[in-house]
């Protein structure tokens, strides 16, 4: 596709001609908080856009309410879930393994100058809402107000924040990235997206395979599985969805669904995730090193078990074989090398 540097086709893969049934619904500011089973459930309102490339409230549209969970595991995890009212959250699943280490730490929130203010039984910060209203320096009257935002910073470890990416956008209708959204196609959930800020010489590794460089800041990758045909391209047998920061984090997004991650690809100002599935579920990993992250990223989804002792041992393996003269050639050499 030709890219049109408009965040809405190029990451949001709306049709380029805005001819089909889909919509944008964005973030807004939470309307309520509470505590359930040591989980805090956010209600936060969804306003509709209109189908432009530039994003503005289609206001004869209600608002749509979904609830947003955040949920501690240990000292240094925080996960971020919403399903929409369509996948429920929970803790069993192909691609979790939880640790004996990762224990459900209670969260309760206190609203004070402004501001939720979520912590830990112990006293420590793991989440801030801000509800304080925005202060605008406009560079031009002619600029429209901007539209509410979700502004949610996340704490995992204490110590180092992780915020959403509530404002980056050049004016209010062009907007880069979007903390909290999700997409219709004929009036149904399709996919959703969340994005963090990150900083101007912030440096991402992991994905899983990937044929590139080990820093993968300015990259997007589509996350989907298939034959690599070589180590030279996109196409990758074992993605992942989980990257690391140099600021000390780390997230691993859990969905088996294809997505897309863009770390300050799109937007130089924002890590991003799309879902082809209408789920937001992340978990943020805080660290001392990236060690601290990566066994956190272990804890949450399993350590390898020892092979059995007859896979040890030569593999012969390549990509293509051309004629059963070279198959016939290889294995007589092996029989005359002596590999079992």
């Amino acid at each position: 596709m030709k890219p049109t540097n408009y965040h809405l086709f190029d990451f949001l893969d709306f049709d380029l001609d805005l001819s089909k049934d889909e919509s944008l619904w964005k973030a807004c500011a939470p309307t309520a908080i509470e505590t359930k089973d040591g989980d805090i459930y956010i209600t936060v309102p969804f306003q509709k856009q209109l189908l432009s490339n530039d994003m503005a409230a289609d206001t004869t549209a209600p608002r749509e309410y979904h609830t947003l969970i955040l949920r501690q595991y240990g000292p240094k995890i925080t996960r971020v879930f919403m399903g929409f009212g369509e996948i429920p959250m929970r803790d069993e699943s192909e691609m979790l393994m939880l640790d004996n280490r990762v224990e459900k730490l209670p969260l309760e929130a206190v609203f004070r100058d402004g501001e939720w203010i979520i912590s830990t039984a112990d006293g420590v910060r793991r989440a801030v809402i801000n509800m304080r209203e925005p202060i605008l320096d406009r560079w031009s009257s002619l600029q429209p107000d901007p539209q509410e935002t979700l502004d949610l910073r996340l704490y995992p470890d204490g110590k180092r924040e992780i915020r959403l990416a509530a404002y980056d956008h050049f004016s209010p209708p062009r907007y880069d990235a979007l903390p909290l959204a999700f997409c219709k196609m004929e009036g149904n959930k399709e996919r959703a997206t969340l994005s963090f800020e990150c900083q101007h010489d912030e440096c991402f590794s992991g994905t899983g395979e990937r044929f590139a460089k080990m820093d993968l800041s300015g990259r997007t990758f589509f996350l989907k599985n298939q034959d690599g045909q070589g180590v030279n391209n996109v196409r990758t047998y074992k993605n992942i969805p989980f990257y690391v920061s140099s600021r000390l984090y780390g997230t691993f997004y859990h969905t088996t669904s294809h997505c897309k991650l863009s770390l300050a690809g799109h937007s130089t100002r924002s890590v991003q995730f799309m879902s082809y599935q209408p789920l937001v579920d992340a978990f943020v990993i805080g660290g001392d090193s990236f060690e601290e992250i990566i066994r956190g990223y272990r804890d949450l989804t399993g350590y390898p078990s020892m092979p059995p002792l007859w896979s040890f041992g030569i593999w012969m393996s390549r990509m293509t074989y051309f004629s059963a003269d070279e198959v016939n050639g290889i294995c007589k050499r092996l029989r005359e090398e002596h590999y079992p």
